[in-house]
């Protein structure tokens, strides 16, 4: 991958390296010198959005290879995890359903979107807590903002989330050999807001945390009790009445519902759920994010 050459020092064209050792300039050097200037008035010369384009396509890059890294069986075991987890919460659910009925949706589908965009939201915005820290040292170079780094673990999570819920899909659509979605566009509406939804989240926690660092060791346990309330195992129309409105008001129940009812017609949504209100979450999310982090930026920049 052809990633900006300032985010790891290996990175970095031969004659940036050579010219950093500080050695006696001679007439063998200047050919290097030439070279040295004609990259810097490149990179000068890339428009600011060019140059950041750049910046996370190198940064996707590394996250990638870290996440896979980090994990036996390198990138497969990246997706083998959740699907274990959707798998025991399967079996475990397809056993408890024996006498609550039959649910409008395949019990796979149910429990696949519900699991896969509740840990989408809670993987970003718990990476972004520690992206100042993991990057830190590519700050180093002009270019690399923090912003960068939230971003490029944004995009990391939401490809690998993304890349899980086509096998889920896949998957129940080669045991029932027919189709089960009736809106994609659905599908993929709700899955991009609610990213941007954690984007958002994920900016304003990258830079709380790093002015408070209290908040790293607080957040995953105020995160936790979204677990139960945001639909992943429930219905939103088996909630009682009394308690919708308040739950209603979660972005995640909405992006889940959405989901749900665009796999399957026969899966009714309550009139509290809409598209809408979820692209007005992103909207809010994404600016409040981006006005913290701009009040914050040269902050996050001080070495």
């Amino acid at each position: 991958m052809q990633g900006y050459g300032a985010v790891a020092n290996a990175n970095l064209p031969r004659c940036e390296r050579l010219m950093s050792r500080e050695q006696p300039m001679g007439k063998t050097d200047e050919p290097i010198k030439a070279s040295t200037a004609a990259y810097r008035q490149g990179i000068q010369s890339l428009a600011p959005w060019r140059i950041q384009l750049r910046v996370v396509d190198a940064l996707v890059y590394r996250e990638l290879k870290t996440r896979v890294s980090q994990v036996k069986f390198g990138f497969l075991g990246v997706l083998i995890q959740p699907l274990l987890v959707l798998s025991v919460f399967l079996l475990l659910f397809s056993f408890l359903r024996v006498r609550g009925g039959d649910l409008p949706l395949d019990i796979g589908l149910f429990l696949g979107s519900g699991i896969v965009l509740f840990t989408l939201f809670t993987e970003i915005a718990l990476r972004s807590l520690n992206a100042m820290d993991a990057n830190e040292a590519l700050f180093f170079y002009r270019p690399v903002k923090p912003v960068d780094t939230v971003i490029a673990r944004a995009i990391v999570e939401s490809g690998l989330y993304a890349l899980i819920m086509i096998i889920i899909v896949c998957g129940i659509w080669a045991i029932r050999e027919e189709v089960i979605i009736s809106s994609l566009a659905q599908v993929v509406a709700s899955f991009i807001l609610l990213a941007l939804t954690s984007l958002g989240v994920g900016l304003a926690l990258a830079v709380a945390g790093h002015r408070y660092p209290v908040i790293k060791q607080i957040v995953p346990i105020f995160i936790r009790p979204l677990w139960f309330t945001s639909g992943v195992f429930f219905s939103f129309r088996g909630i009682p009445q009394q308690f919708r409105p308040f739950l209603s008001w979660n972005p995640i129940l909405q992006a889940i519902e959405l989901t749900r009812n665009a796999f399957s017609q026969a899966y009714v949504l309550d009139p509290s759920i809409s598209m809408g209100y979820l692209a007005y979450c992103s909207l809010i999310s994404l600016a409040f994010g981006l006005g913290v982090y701009m009040n914050n930026e040269k902050l996050l920049l001080k070495r």
